[in-house]
């Protein structure tokens, strides 16, 4: 078994928590440990990356000041955008299936009466209440899935439970075979260590380490697109020659202005008379040939995720047919799946009617592809559990919380105009013993 090399000694923090936090790969003291509710990572009612979320909030509000981390700040400790954290906080922010939130935010204002940054502490453990205890550094350093794996292999490893791949997919919320898959890679990033076949009945048993066992080889940036219509690192575009006539100053006036041709009036057009008559032969475009060249053809992990479409396909035009694949590709290249796409697509196709089908393009591209859900969680697709198909219980709650909103603020049914039995005079609002002010006895 490989180790790495003695790391140099670790830095006081009298405050404790996670003190000045940058990135996870560096610091040796990012190990510190937190409490991460069975709630928060076993209920699946939480995205895995609102779980990571949790678990940096938590260290920082172990600090003697708490957490007063901006926004933009926990998006940079957790390498995520501004846009996604927001969304793990509103998450955490929200009622929980208890009713009550995991995370409160304190707004707070400066002597001065300037703004500062809120507080923000997460809901701690009750007594007796199950929980993973994980560093910080698994937090940071695994893709969130993966994170709420290590929550589920340290609880079992800690409780001494033996967790099969069913199991773990149950926590994940994906297949078995995806279960295994993460959890290979869970053991090729060093954070465990499986004993196959070691374990009561079969089962394999788990060493959940607190750091990697061997360091990671980072991957290569992704080119950068933001800056031009090439994949390239320095924001250009895919040209690499200049045209001269345009770029050379010998040829170029100052300015940039354009000169028009007809000035120097060394040419003239002809005049051409077309009264009555078609245009000449020489202004007239000829027709434009029919195109010759190689079929669309889709990728090979493309064409397998799309397999329970097969038969829809031929009556999706070429430029739907090349959108969906960029959208397969675009969910591929983010961490997705290709089981998963494939038993989402396979599941919705079953759900449909085909009288629905008017056009398949348009539904595979709308309706299958993009997952979207009330909750917000990455297991739910139109307010239905992935895999699954039962109800999605947050969903549902969500649902009947606006109705309730609704109803509440809604306006008061009429009930109709009230007489007065003595004068007979109309009163909106019922009268006390059928009589109103003038005709009721002192």
């Amino acid at each position: 078994m490989t180790h790495l090399p003695e790391l140099p000694a670790e830095p006081r923090h009298s405050s404790g928590g996670a003190g000045g936090v940058a990135r996870a790969d560096t610091p040796p003291w990012h190990r510190q440990k937190v409490k991460i509710p069975k709630r928060v990572w076993g209920s699946r009612h939480y995205a895995p990356g609102a779980v990571a979320f949790h678990a940096q909030v938590t260290a920082l509000a172990q600090r003697t000041a708490g957490c007063t981390a901006g926004v933009a700040v926990l998006a940079h400790f957790m390498g995520t955008s501004k846009r996604t954290a927001e969304r793990y906080l509103a998450e955490l922010a929200a009622p929980g299936p208890d009713g009550v939130p995991e995370l409160v935010t304190v707004r707070r204002t400066g002597p001065d009466g300037d703004g500062d940054t809120a507080l923000r502490r997460t809901r701690g453990c009750a007594r007796g209440e199950h929980f993973a205890y994980v560093p910080v550094l698994a937090a940071k350093s695994l893709r969130p899935p993966l994170f709420v794996l290590y929550c589920a292999l340290t609880y079992a490893t800690a409780t001494r439970t033996p967790a099969a791949a069913a199991e773990l997919a149950d926590v994940l919320g994906v297949t078995e075979r995806s279960a295994r898959r993460m959890v290979g890679e869970l053991e090729a990033l060093g954070w465990i260590t499986v004993h196959r076949r070691a374990d009561v009945h079969g089962r394999h048993a788990y060493d959940v380490h607190d750091h990697p066992l061997h360091p990671v080889v980072e991957q290569p940036p992704r080119p950068d697109t933001d800056g031009g219509s090439g994949a390239d690192t320095i924001g250009g575009s895919l040209a690499i020659k200049e045209d001269t006539g345009l770029t050379d100053e010998s040829t170029t006036q100052p300015g940039g202005a354009f000169r028009r041709r007809r000035d120097d009036r060394k040419w003239v057009a002809t005049p051409v008379d077309t009264l009555g008559n078609r245009a000449p032969a020489t202004f007239r475009s000829a027709p434009r040939p029919p195109y010759t060249g190689p079929q669309l053809t889709l990728s090979p992990r493309v064409w397998a995720v799309l397999a329970p479409v097969h038969d829809l396909l031929p009556g999706v035009n070429t430029y739907m047919v090349r959108r969906i694949a960029r959208e397969i590709g675009h969910q591929l290249d983010s961490g997705i799946y290709a089981e998963d796409i494939h038993d989402q697509l396979q599941r919705l196709r079953a759900w449909t009617p085909p009288e629905e089908l008017r056009d398949p393009g348009r539904w595979i591209l709308g309706a299958a592809l993009p997952v979207r859900s009330r909750c917000g969680r990455t297991g739910c697709h139109w307010g239905f559990l992935a895999h699954t198909g039962a109800p999605c219980k947050a969903c549902a709650e969500i649902a009947e919380a606006r109705t309730r909103e609704r109803l509440r603020t809604a306006h008061p049914p009429h009930l109709g105009s009230h007489h007065c039995t003595e004068c007979e005079r109309p009163a909106r609002v019922p009268l006390p013993a059928g009589l109103c002010l003038t005709c009721r006895p002192a």
